[in-house]
């Protein structure tokens, strides 16, 4: 999964000289070595490890060794399409002190409990982003930030251990600090999460 999400990045319409790619290794079992090194000839792509800590952790790990003025995360799951960049980028220009969030959709259309999922998050996004300019919510996997203001704002909530609403807290407490967040569908993110009827049920009671 994380040399398909690296081979997307790789396909990004966005100069190469303006960007840096940082993967967190969060405890792998899996050596990640060899997989990044197979871009690093194409790529300023980094790798860092830690502990497992989780992924609220491992984002904030990511966005404290950043070196540029913006932050767009993703999942090592999910392949960005090649607009994606610019298209935040493009945001940022007219909104520089928000957040910004993309649309995510589900590239495993064939599996039921994938795709109940995704529904169950495209009706969170029509309901919470209605104005796109006052939206309330998104989830990680497509989410860019101004990194001074996300540092600022303390960042992911490190007491949530699980990949389960960090973003949600994340994105209220923005919000209360009277930051804004703006929703930009058009920067698109695939998200090939394979899920079974146990999973989908483990996934949402960690909700």
């Amino acid at each position: 999964q994380l040399a398909l999400c690296l081979q997307a990045i790789d396909g990004l319409k966005y100069p190469r000289d303006r960007f840096e790619v940082i993967v967190v290794d969060d405890g792998s079992h899996i050596a990640l070595d060899s997989i990044v090194k197979a871009f690093s000839d194409r790529l300023a792509v980094r790798l860092i490890r830690q502990p497992n800590s989780g992924p609220a952790v491992a984002r904030n790990r990511g966005a404290a060794e950043a070196q540029g003025d913006f932050l767009a995360f993703t999942d090592d799951d999910c392949t960005p399409s090649m607009n994606w960049l610019g298209v935040l980028a493009n945001a940022f220009l007219k909104t520089p002190d928000c957040g910004v969030g993309g649309k995510t959709i589900n590239s495993l259309p064939g599996n039921p409990f994938s795709t109940t999922s995704q529904l169950l998050l495209d009706y969170l996004y029509e309901y919470y982003n209605q104005n796109s300019y006052r939206a309330k919510f998104f989830a990680s996997n497509n989410l860019a930030f101004p990194r001074k203001s996300f540092l600022e704002s303390g960042g992911f909530d490190a007491k949530y251990r699980r990949a389960a609403a960090e973003d949600r807290e994340l994105c209220d407490r923005w919000f209360s600090q009277g930051r804004g967040l703006r929703y930009v569908p058009e920067a698109l993110v695939s998200h090939a999460h394979s899920l079974a009827l146990g999973n989908l049920w483990q996934q949402h009671f960690n909700y």
